[in-house]
């Protein structure tokens, strides 16, 4: 749904308005509107409700628990009839888990929630270590859940249909014991499609890097497309290297290896040192054919090795995104030295340093001739170069590579370029 300000409307589109009970569905709850949001309710009739509960901070910590409490409590008695529930705490209060999700937990069929088919709880400053088993363990149609902050029993009945899972660990395990809950989750939930796993940066020594060999559990995740390592710290937690030697992603298609860019005084260093322990615990990617990495994974020697370990059809097959200011003209070129067989497209994505002179060097590296003198009939390394926000490459002087079979696509503050109406500028060379 989008927002709409209605001011008047005609007494047709009022009738029209207020007999349409999917326009009444989405309930986002505001203790200072509890009689409308009922309203709404009601207006429903029987259509599933999406609720929605993300209330502001600026109260004190008892005035945030009840102010929780008394919103839930208009939906609780709907819950059955719940298509999707989104929680999102930002701020902190105590016990704002129990506040929100008391109701949810129980054994009673009142409870249960068959038409759930969303379920997003939010809550990064969480501190409470409860485990709640929502639902009475009954949600057949659960298909994408979003969690951070808080500790779910990932019960069987509720999660073995999900599609989707961004899931960020609570931080009350780490490691071995952090490592052995997500897999345990992943076994439950071996139909995911699409799966974004991070766990908090706990500052664990680099002592404790070592693969475990102490498993034996070995998850199968035969439907996984999509896989998103997240990492929000300074070096890669070692729950995450004990997680991966034990999956198996038989059809992973796409691998996004991704950390946020480094505020300008960051004390952080630019890339993870451990990278190479991440390499050792990586599972076989057979049907890799496209690799993001953003940030602190920008490690040439990771990357290179990274891309030597791919499997290789014969034929071009990898579309390589990489984003972030470690992007150089000798990190691509380092990088990239044995990828030529294996890319099919390049994205560049806010390379600051990068020069459209750079750009063209790499790509006749990867051919291994110039394409300025290309002969006819061959073709070129990549058939595709993306370049999205680098304010220092020149696109318009890489127009004329579209003759040599490379498509061109370009975006500027967000938006896609329309290279129709570009004007071509002098040929970038390479000095």
């Amino acid at each position: 749904m989008f927002p709409v300000t209605v001011s008047h409307v005609c007494r047709a589109w009022r009738y029209a308005a207020l007999h349409t009970p999917t326009l009444w569905r989405r309930i986002t709850l505001d203790a200072g509107s509890l009689l409308m949001w009922n309203y709404r309710i009601h207006r429903a009739k029987a259509c599933t409700l999406d609720i929605q509960l993300c209330p502001q901070s600026a109260m004190s910590h008892l005035g945030y628990y009840n102010h929780v409490q008394l919103c839930m409590h208009v939906a609780i008695p709907y819950i059955h009839r719940w298509r999707s529930l989104e929680v999102r705490f930002n701020g902190y209060a105590p016990f704002l888990w129990n506040a929100a999700l008391s109701a949810c937990c129980g054994h009673s069929p009142t409870i249960e929630a068959p038409a759930l088919r969303e379920l997003t709880l939010v809550y990064p400053e969480n501190d409470d270590t409860k485990e709640f088993a929502l639902f009475n363990g009954f949600a057949p149609r659960l298909r994408r859940v979003t969690i951070q902050g808080i500790r779910l029993a990932w019960s069987p009945s509720v999660f073995q249909n999900l599609t989707f899972l961004d899931y960020t660990h609570h931080g009350f395990t780490r490691g071995a014991q952090a490592a052995s809950e997500v897999l345990y989750m992943l076994q439950v939930s071996a139909g995911l499609e699409e799966l974004r796993l991070a766990f908090p940066w706990k500052g664990d020594s680099a002592s404790r890097y070592a693969l475990s060999a102490s498993f034996s559990r070995s998850v199968i995740l035969p439907r996984l497309k999509k896989l998103a390592l997240y990492i929000d710290g300074a070096d890669v937690p070692p729950a995450l290297t004990y997680t991966l030697p034990h999956l198996s992603l038989p059809v992973l298609r796409s691998l996004y290896l991704v950390s946020p860019a480094a505020p300008r005084h960051s004390q952080h260093p630019e890339v993870f040192p451990h990278l190479r322990n991440v390499l050792k615990s990586f599972p076989r990617l057979p049907a890799l054919s496209s690799l993001h990495l953003a940030h602190a994974w920008l490690d040439e020697r990771f990357l290179a090795s990274l891309l030597a370990t791919l499997a290789f059809p014969g034929k071009p097959h990898l579309t390589l995104t990489l984003e972030g200011p470690q992007v150089t003209h000798p990190f691509l070129c380092h990088a990239l030295r044995h990828a030529g067989r294996r890319l099919r497209a390049l994205a560049l994505v806010r390379s600051e340093k990068l020069t459209a002179e750079a750009i063209l060097d790499v790509i006749n590296r990867l051919s291994g001739v110039y394409l300025q003198s290309i002969p006819p009939g061959a073709v070129p390394a990549i058939s595709a170069l993306y370049i999205r926000d680098c304010k220092h490459v020149d696109w318009r002087s890489l127009q004329w590579i579209a003759a040599v079979g490379i498509l061109l696509k370009v975006w500027e503050g967000g938006r896609e370029v329309d290279m129709r109406h570009a004007r071509a500028s002098k040929k970038a060379r390479f000095r």
